[in-house]
């Protein structure tokens, strides 16, 4: 285009677009400058006439723009548009929005970003319009989101002093209790419930417009927002609430959920297998009743052995064995310096939590401690069993002989802990389960009085008259609901482990919603300005996936997170990795077989200097 004036009537913000997007990266920055340089020298009046060109190029490519020349451009369009506010129009109104809640993300000082929240600014001028009820259009829903979700990250930012944020907090509620009858629930949901976790802006008569969306939508994409919402208020609102969370409970396709759901349930009345009315009729029941009953049963013992994030700090402090050379080379590392530009280096890639296909585990025998259990042998399954669950082991045994013997290199390895805010985060997010495992005695016929113990005696009575129905019981469909928690089971041989296990299982519905909503962000974000209305709230960045793609496979969906190490002989181990956060541990204790510590302890330190190294007290030789 040669020696461009960018804000001309010639060239339309898409062509503008397609033009900066043809350029190489260094080509893209050159230009990006003048562009921009150009609209700052515009007279007011221009400026304004081409407020959209700036909106949409500076989003489009924020990532070359720094944050500095993205903060006049927010403060001088907030100026603009406050003295054009009649002229300006809701889709400006929008875009300033997306702009402003994404410039968030890149600062952490009051002063990058204290200008555009003054009484006087055009974000709480746009809010006032909603309040005064003076944006009633197609677009009144987008408008409302985006101001939630500004108002999310302005609450996120530890930065804001104390008295500003009271402020907000108060135009805030005061929006919240205008809009939440006007606009679907499922509009401002994911930003209602994050920040009501932040700032409480929760009131009693709110719940009957909640309640009357999740009674309705059960398999909401946000539903497990909704739950943890529950669980906040729970005293103050599980009486009005306890139909809906047990709707969920029973209509909801994921795991995930369902666990969330009967958790609430058995914490409001301990009833959620409702035993009186269904277990003492297993012998009345038909086949269909009986599956059932059986899968009711299979989500009740995995609410039983789920860990919430918040509860592992009573439980102790976590961990696992490894050699000295994984510890080093891969898990604790020096800040090494990349010199070839390789960053699939593991010398210079940031460690992170590594889970291994479930079938993939060292135990040959891993899964099948419940099939035996209940007497299921393997005629069943037709086919072999594939599986996408993921997992990772733990063990809160720390200084064990026969886990230095099994795990840590006959002794001569390591027993890594893990930092427990790591560990939290890690839990936390919403794809990933924390579970226990149960030991089953397969031999001594000795009565399990535990919860789950007493849930398998009754899907085993379930089992056994399910086969009195010979060919008309669908033995081969319990079989495959058994697959929800056969990952939950070993033989009471291996109980001195006191296993847990972190897991991802990437057939959950609510973790395949997760990737949908990424992959589909991602194709907006390609097709920006392609025509496409983007003009909705789902555009806004939420919760990510957390894992690791591997960019060496063509696939768009769950597969691409499956990362592929060649083995020999044409085998292949499949692997997930967290990317949440940086692998990062709190203590290192050497096995006492190790006789080099010299040669291992400094390095750590010198890696991680706070980590905490001991030896084993185990005497050995």
């Amino acid at each position: 285009m040669g020696k461009l004036n960018y804000f001309t009537d010639e060239f339309s913000v898409i062509r503008l677009r397609n033009y900066f997007d043809s350029l190489d990266i260094k080509e893209l920055r050159y230009e990006l400058k003048k562009f921009i340089n150009q609209y700052l020298n515009l007279t007011e009046e221009q400026q304004f006439k081409y407020a959209e060109y700036i909106l949409v190029i500076c989003r489009r490519f924020e990532d070359q723009i720094d944050k500095e020349t993205e903060k006049n451009i927010l403060e001088l369009l907030d100026r603009i548009f406050l003295q054009n506010n009649l002229k300006t129009d809701i889709s400006q109104k929008y875009k300033y929005l997306e702009l402003l809640y994404f410039y968030l993300f890149r600062v952490d000082e009051y002063e990058e970003y204290s200008v555009l929240f003054k009484d006087y600014s055009f974000f709480l001028n746009i809010l006032d319009s909603i309040v005064e009820g003076k944006i009633e259009n197609y677009m009144y829903s987008s408008i409302v989101s985006a101001l939630i979700s500004v108002f999310y990250r302005v609450f996120r930012m530890t930065s804001f002093p104390k008295k500003e944020l009271e402020y907000l907090e108060k135009r805030l509620k005061k929006f919240i209790n205008v809009i939440y009858l006007k606009v679907e629930f499922k509009t401002i949901d994911y930003w209602y419930f994050e920040l009501d976790e932040l700032v409480s802006i929760f009131k009693i008569e709110h719940l009957e417009t909640i309640s009357s969306y999740y009674i309705n939508n059960p398999q909401s994409d946000y539903v497990g927002k909704y739950l943890d919402f529950v669980s906040r208020h729970f005293d103050d609102i599980i009486e009005d609430s306890i139909a809906v969370i047990r709707k969920i409970a029973k209509e909801n396709n994921s795991d995930i959920i369902r666990d969330q759901a009967i958790k609430l349930i058995e914490k409001y009345d301990k009833d959620y297998l409702n035993e009186k009315s269904d277990l003492e009729s297993i012998s009345s029941l038909d086949p269909n009743q009986l599956l059932v009953q059986a899968d009711k049963i299979i989500y009740y013992i995995r609410s039983k052995l789920t860990v919430d994030a918040k509860d592992l700090k009573t439980i102790g402090s976590f961990g696992h064995y490894t050699k000295i050379d994984t510890l080093t080379n891969f898990l604790i590392k020096a800040d090494w310096k990349d010199d070839n530009k390789n960053e699939n280096d593991s010398k210079v890639k940031p460690p992170y939590l590594r889970l291994t296909n479930l079938k993939q585990l060292n135990d040959p025998m891993e899964g099948r401690a419940i099939y035996d259990y209940l007497g299921i042998d393997s005629t069943f399954f037709h086919n072999y069993q594939t599986s996408n669950v993921f997992i990772s082991s733990l063990t809160v045994v720390s200084d064990s002989l026969p886990m230095w013997k099994e795990y840590a290199d006959s002794s001569q390895g390591a027993f890594l802990e893990y930092d427990m805010t790591y560990l939290e985060q890690i839990v936390a997010h919403q794809s990933i389960e924390f579970v226990k495992i149960h030991y089953l005695d397969l031999n001594s016929g000795a009565k399990d009085e535990s919860d789950v113990g007493k849930a398998l005696d009754n899907l085993k009575q379930i089992f056994e008259k399910m086969q009195e129905f010979e060919g008309k019981t669908p033995l081969s469909d319990l079989a495959e609901k058994l697959k929800k928690i056969s990952y939950l089971f070993k033989v009471k041989d291996y109980e001195y482990e006191m296993e847990y296990r972190i897991l991802i299982n990437l057939d959950d519905t609510s973790v395949k919603k997760l990737i949908a909503k990424h992959n589909k962000s991602l194709d907006k974000n390609k097709d920006l300005l392609k025509g496409k209305d983007l003009l909705n709230e789902n555009y806004l960045k939420k919760e990510e996936i957390g894992l690791e793609t591997f960019d060496k496979v063509n696939y768009n969906d769950f597969r691409k997170y499956i990362v592929l190490s060649p083995k020999d002989n044409g085998r292949y181990a499949l692997f997930v990795y967290i990317n949440l956060a940086p692998l990062k541990y709190s203590k290192v204790i050497l096995g006492p077989k190790v006789t080099d510590a010299d040669y291992i302890a400094p390095y750590l330190k010198l890696a991680n200097p706070d980590i905490e190294i001991e030896s084993s007290k185990i005497p050995y030789r």
